[in-house]
C-alpha cells in the first residue's frame, strides 16, 4: 500500500513539475525554411510595389502569393551572366478580381538585388 502510495505521489509531482516548465515559444518566422522565407521576402516586395487600386483587386491574404523561380530570357533564349551561369529571377503572382479580365498581376524580382526587373502585361 505504501509503495502504491509513494508511486501515485511521484507521479502527480512529476505531472506537476512537467506542467510548470515554461517551454520556448516558437516564432512562426524561425519555423520556415530559407527557401520560404526568400519567397515571404519576394511577395512583400513585390506587394509594396502595387498601387493601392491594385492592392484593392487582390484575391485573399497577398502573403499567399504563388512565387515560382524563372529564368531570365530575351526572345526565349535563356540569357547567361557574366560567369555563364544562367540569370535565375523570381515571379510572383497575386490572383486578382480582374483576371478574367486584365490576367494575374505578375512581379519579376531579382532576388540577388531585390529589384523589381520587370511586370507581366495586363491585356
Amino acid at each position: 500500500m505504501k509503495n502504491l502510495i509513494l508511486f501515485l505521489f511521484i507521479l502527480s509531482l512529476s505531472f506537476i513539475v512537467l506542467g510548470c516548465i515554461n517551454e520556448k515559444q516558437v516564432d512562426p518566422e524561425d519555423s520556415l525554411s530559407e527557401l520560404e522565407k526568400v519567397y515571404m521576402e519576394m511577395r512583400e516586395i513585390a506587394w509594396a510595389s502595387l498601387s493601392n487600386t491594385d492592392k484593392e483587386t487582390v484575391l485573399g491574404n497577398w502573403k499567399d502569393a504563388k512565387v515560382t523561380e524563372e529564368k531570365l530570357s530575351v526572345n526565349h533564349e535563356v540569357q547567361p551572366n557574366n560567369d555563364g551561369k544562367q540569370i535565375k529571377i523570381m515571379k510572383v503572382i497575386f490572383n486578382t478580381s480582374r483576371d478574367r479580365f486584365l490576367g494575374p498581376i505578375g512581379i519579376y524580382i531579382n532576388p540577388n538585388t531585390n529589384k523589381i526587373i520587370s511586370r507581366d502585361v495586363r491585356m
